[in-house]
């Protein structure tokens, strides 16, 4: 099933397969090349090779590595008294390769987490290093930053996006046109993995038919549920979904320009404040739905809560 996820078969096994700044690139070989790391913290937007880097080192400097998922049940201070103390205290298999554990979405670390985490990195620092990744830079304390050398990642430039897709589509037999993969880029940029989930299961047929698979993505019908208040018709939309951010900027970038003028900006506060609860909220279809039940609000329009199948 791995090698069948198109994001997962054709992730970048090698330093030189990323997309990353010449100076990071120069600093990271030395790493690799040294079989040594220190403390790091990468952040940046979903998609922009944090997690793939973290792994090259593991490879490439641990004897042993604990991942862990900061964003699910990893992310409590239980975590870090067994877990992560215990495997930070056992010594090293290789005298000449680290321990390394990886904090993936470290962003989902809760505070007394990360204050638990400062002891247990200053006391085991010379038997295992600490790798965090995270896509909001201000959810990490400062004490866990201070500790960590600290790297930015800026989101894959469009055009080599571009490139990366159409050898994978090559690779893979399947016939596409020029436009339609840039409509997806556009759709869901710059969270490469979503734009290959998509042109993935826009795939299937061995077509790129956007069609098949993005008519519940449909723009158009979106502006006009919102516009007429068809809550749940905009909603079914959404089924099965579970990343929302391209429709966040959709409603930034273009929906709420077509508002009356007096509306537009409580609108971008609306959305604004929406998208970051995004970030942390359970059930992210509910949050996604509130925030276009306001918007109907804002647009004093009548709230259709009618099942439309």
């Amino acid at each position: 099933m791995k090698d069948y996820i198109w994001y997962e078969k054709y992730r970048p096994k090698k330093l030189n397969d990323l997309v990353l700044p010449k100076a990071h690139k120069k600093t990271f070989r030395q790493f690799i090349k040294a079989r040594e790391i220190p403390h790091l913290l990468f952040y940046g937007p979903p998609g922009s090779g944090k997690t793939t880097l973290a792994n090259i080192f593991i490879k490439k400097c641990a004897s042993a590595s604990l991942l862990l998922s900061a964003s699910a049940e990893d992310r409590g201070i239980n975590t870090i008294k067994k877990r992560v103390n215990q495997f930070a205290r056992s010594m090293r298999k290789g005298k000449k390769k680290l321990k390394v554990a990886f904090f993936d979405e470290a962003n989902g670390l809760t505070p007394e987490a990360q204050e638990a985490l400062k002891n247990t990195i200053e006391k085991n620092q010379k038997n295992c290093r600490f790798i965090f990744t995270t896509n909001e830079f201000d959810k990490i304390t400062p004490p866990i930053v201070s500790r960590c050398r600290v790297f930015k990642f800026d989101a894959f430039p469009k055009t080599d996006l571009s490139i990366y897709l159409q050898k994978i589509l090559k690779k893979e037999d399947v016939d596409y046109k020029d436009k339609d993969l840039k409509k997806i880029i556009k759709m869901y940029y710059p969270d490469i993995r979503t734009i290959m989930n998509n042109v993935q299961a826009c795939s299937m047929s061995g077509k790129l038919n956007i069609k098949e698979v993005l008519t519940t993505l449909d723009t158009r019908l979106m502006k006009k549920y919102i516009d007429g208040g068809l809550i749940f018709a905009l909603r079914h939309m959404f089924t099965g979904a579970s990343d929302f951010l391209w429709v966040y900027r959709w409603l930034f970038n273009d929906y709420i320009w077509t508002m009356p003028k007096d509306a537009k900006g409580e609108a971008a506060l609306i959305v604004a404040d929406y998208l970051h609860r995004d970030k942390t909220i359970p059930d992210k279809e509910v949050n996604l739905s509130a925030c276009c039940i306001e918007l109907m609000n804002l647009l004093d329009v009548d709230l259709d809560f009618d099942v439309p199948f």
